[in-house]
């Protein structure tokens, strides 16, 4: 909203010059987040993921005030309702940190980070990482990639998932074969 498009890979300059209105625009989007956490589990959500796919594009000073205080409302809403959380901070470079002041029931991690670190740092759940690029590649390749990431996680509470979304380009097919390759292991 501040950006006034979609960022990509970088904020617009003057991003944190009216802190104003960023804290009014959180206070704002939070209201309506909690109705929607609250609609959605009142419709038979039995889980509330909350995405930032945004998180990585800010200085590390700046995630206190704009990524955890924010989340851990959320998260602490949900759990008001008896309902886990699961976070998915994208891009950030430290998950131990956000886990330890978010307490998200499960972390989502993205293609960027080495899921070895996380194995050692994280002890909740966590769900994905796999790059959706690897689907647009061959099978083999694929096989290779979704293995490396079952047997590091296979003694920890894992969620496969990719590391963020499908690509529109992505064959079907590879997905398929994705499926059954996680069904099988």
């Amino acid at each position: 909203m501040i950006n006034q498009k979609s960022p990509k890979k970088e904020l617009k300059k003057d991003f944190y010059n009216d802190n104003f209105l960023l804290n009014r625009i959180l206070i704002i989007l939070e209201k309506f987040l909690k109705l929607h956490i609250k609609n959605q589990i009142d419709n038979g959500a039995e889980i509330i993921q909350i995405f930032d796919s945004w998180a990585g594009l800010l200085n590390e000073k700046d995630l206190p005030n704009y990524v955890y205080i924010p989340t851990l409302n959320l998260v602490e809403y949900t759990k008001s309702l008896n309902v886990p959380v699961i976070c998915f901070p994208r891009g950030i470079k430290n998950y131990k940190e956000f886990c330890e002041i978010v307490k998200p029931d499960v972390v989502g991690i993205d293609y960027e980070i080495d899921p070895k670190k996380i194995m050692k740092e994280i002890k909740i759940p966590i769900q994905g990482g796999m790059d959706p690029k690897v689907l647009l590649t061959d099978k083999e390749n694929l096989k290779r990639e979704a293995k490396k990431y079952l047997d590091i996680f296979k003694d920890h509470p894992y969620i496969f998932n990719l590391g963020h979304g499908v690509l529109p380009e992505t064959d079907p097919n590879m997905m398929d074969y994705l499926v059954k390759l996680v069904k099988d292991y």
